[in-house]
């Protein structure tokens, strides 16, 4: 092994540390740290059905979150009250937040981690 190769050798391997401590931090860096800044329920029942029995009710939730100096607006549509509430009571408080394009994941101060999708700033 000839002292040029040795040293590529050894670049090789530090270039190659490096760039996987770049992907371990990346992957945990992926939440971020958000205070949710208001929450606004709307009710709505899904609709008139054919039959005699009603449907689920269904909720909406529209929230808006700060992320450093970043305000984002969400929609987010469950049947389920305790998600609800579980939202209502975040508000105001620090929540972990994971943003891919449109769709978010949001870890609230429960526990409880919602999937939700971006809304255009007027919606809130």
């Amino acid at each position: 092994m000839t002292f040029r190769s040795s040293r590529f050798a050894r670049l090789l391997v530090a270039l190659t540390c490096v760039m996987l401590s770049f992907s371990v931090v990346s992957a945990e860096d992926s939440y971020q740290t958000a205070t949710v800044a208001s929450v606004r329920q709307i009710r709505h029942a899904s609709g008139l059905s054919p039959s005699r029995y009603s449907g689920p009710i269904y909720f909406t939730v529209d929230f808006a979150f700060r992320v450093s100096n970043a305000s984002y607006c969400v929609g987010y549509e469950t049947p389920v009250l305790d998600e609800v509430h579980d939202l209502m009571a975040a508000n105001g408080k620090d929540v972990r937040v994971e943003i891919r394009g449109k769709k978010l994941t949001v870890t609230l101060p429960t526990g409880r981690r919602i999937k939700a999708e971006l809304v255009k700033p007027t919606q809130c």
